[in-house]
């Protein structure tokens, strides 16, 4: 009497198995990359609209500001000042963080932005411009870091021109 058996042997199971753990590991490691990849790809993209959002918010108040205000063009310039000029060009100064006092939205640019969760910070530094040369008086280079908190490197670096004038006065009229 001859017993006919059906089925799979135990090898042939524990081959499938790790041929199957292989394939899962792999597909779980590209899910992982492509993970942090759009994790890394939405950082920057929320530091880059940031870095964008401080820069405009500093050449507003730069035309707008009081004397005494801290974004005023007179106190920006001023603090131009402390950039060193070495070899041709000004070395740029360590970036700060501004003191925004009671302006709320002054504090939500620069003191503690959120955005999905992820907290970034927003510093700048400001040196003179030189033209052909010569330091313009009417034009300051401005520099917006955006670090993802907690790091040492910004995520993005936001490099801008900001100057006294309107561009909105009227032009002299013609007979």
């Amino acid at each position: 009497m001859q017993h006919k058996q059906d089925g799979f042997s135990l090898i042939e199971v524990l081959v499938s198995i790790t041929i199957l753990s292989i394939i899962s590991v792999s597909l779980i490691s590209i899910f992982s990359q492509s993970l942090s990849a759009s994790r890394t790809s939405t950082e920057l993209t929320f530091a880059n609209y940031l870095a964008k959002n401080a820069t405009s918010y500093i050449k507003r108040e730069a035309i707008e500001a009081k004397t005494n205000e801290a974004f005023s063009f007179v106190s920006l310039s001023q603090e131009a000042l402390n950039a060193v000029y070495l070899n041709g060009n000004y070395v740029i100064p360590e970036p700060g963080t501004p003191s925004c006092g009671v302006s709320a939205i002054c504090t939500s640019i620069f003191t503690d932005p959120e955005i999905n969760n992820i907290s970034f910070d927003v510093k700048y530094s400001v040196t003179p411009h030189k033209m052909e040369g010569e330091v313009n008086p009417n034009l300051l280079d401005l520099y917006v870091y955006v670090y993802v908190e907690g790091t040492t490197e910004p995520i993005t670096t936001l490099k801008g021109s900001i100057t006294n004038a309107t561009l909105n006065q009227s032009f002299p009229t013609t007979k």
